[in-house]
């Protein structure tokens, strides 16, 4: 008895928790979890933060952009993850998502990129504009995927009228 009210415990939270799937150990799970969770946008924020004397520079301006990118993405619709990969141990263990989005990983040695990815599809972004592109493109996704919600549901009438000046009228029709 008290090992199935255990069992039932731990079932229960089991249920309720959900798999978060921003939270991931290798390219292999990413990718993954890119492949399976379509409902959402992914915004995946890629950076290296380098080593020598530009390293601080480089930093602070990664800290910049990823900081006025996670601003500006407060909505429910995505899933926001990052990756770092200044070290060579990161870069192989995130080798098949890097293959899979094409990241030409040298241009990370001059800013960030981002990874905007929505229903299988997405690109990536470098350069000054990523804050507002990001922005831009996430609200593209938002509208694609309302627009897709709209296109799969039935046409609905919704029924005979109920108003009371309508009691003389046939099947949901408004008559004088």
């Amino acid at each position: 008895m008290k090992y199935s009210l255990v069992l039932a415990f731990l079932f229960i939270g089991a249920v309720i928790c959900a798999y978060d799937y921003s939270h991931h150990q290798d390219g292999h799970e990413l990718t993954v979890a890119l492949r399976d969770e379509t409902e959402k946008a992914w915004v995946i924020f890629v950076e290296s933060n380098g080593e020598g004397d530009d390293a601080d520079k480089l930093r602070a301006q990664n800290k910049q952009v990823k900081s006025a990118v996670k601003n500006s993405l407060y909505n429910e619709d995505i899933f926001y993850t990052e990756l770092d990969l200044t070290t060579e141990d990161d870069q192989k263990k995130y080798k098949e998502f890097t293959d899979l989005a094409k990241l030409d990983l040298e241009l990370l040695k001059e800013g960030p990129t981002v990874v905007l990815v929505y229903d299988k599809k997405g690109y990536w972004i470098h350069g000054a504009g990523i804050p507002q592109e990001t922005v831009d493109t996430v609200h593209s996704f938002i509208i694609q995927k309302q627009e897709s919600d709209n296109r799969n549901q039935p046409i609905s009438i919704g029924g005979p009228v109920k108003h009371p000046s309508s009691y003389q009228s046939f099947g949901g029709g408004y008559s004088r």
